[in-house]
């Protein structure tokens, strides 16, 4: 008959569950034991090295929002620029990802695109005269981005440093004994 206590409703409750996953989330990502000194420099070296290449997207994006950040105030033409080239730079990422065969794409090695797009990104920042906004949005992105990639240890290893594999046969656990 009559219900005397309080009840969530559906989208009630989904907002509650979201914002649980996404405190867990943010748990995760700000553990503690994710962040360590390296031993010495060589596994600085190594660490830093295998953060680049497994974040390089991560870290584009945040030099990217930095760029994009002190362009806002006063180089606007400057900001429209630099979406416009990044609109299409996006594009063809994703024609990459539609059509990985294609032979167009194929010819031309996505490294090669990358800095024909850099190359043109730095000179409408120039003509705009907005280039004092990259090298200073560099000068604050950069130490970052090191900082990041040097202290950033992996999630499995639990806060320890992973020996250091000495055979080639060592590394590959999926292989079958012969």
């Amino acid at each position: 008959m009559a219900e005397y206590g309080a009840k969530l409703r559906p989208a009630a409750a989904a907002i509650v569950s979201r914002a649980r996953s996404t405190g867990k989330a943010l748990t995760k990502f700000a553990r503690p034991r994710s962040f360590s000194v390296p031993h010495d420099a060589d596994a600085g070296a190594i660490r830093t090295v295998r953060n680049l290449i497994h974040f390089r997207l991560y870290y584009t994006v945040f030099l990217y929002v930095i760029l994009l950040s002190s362009l806002v105030p006063r180089r606007r033409a400057a900001m429209v620029c630099l979406m416009a080239t990044s609109k299409v730079a996006a594009s063809y990422a994703g024609l990459l990802k539609a059509f990985p065969n294609s032979a167009v794409l194929r010819f031309v090695d996505r490294r090669l695109v990358a800095a024909l797009f850099l190359i043109v990104i730095v000179v409408q920042l120039v003509l705009t005269r907005a280039l004092k906004h990259l090298l200073i949005s560099m000068a604050v992105g950069v130490p970052i981005v090191f900082a990041h990639a040097v202290f950033r240890a992996r999630d499995d290893l639990a806060g320890e440093e992973a020996e250091t594999i000495v055979d080639k046969k060592d590394a590959d656990l999926e292989s079958q004994p012969q």
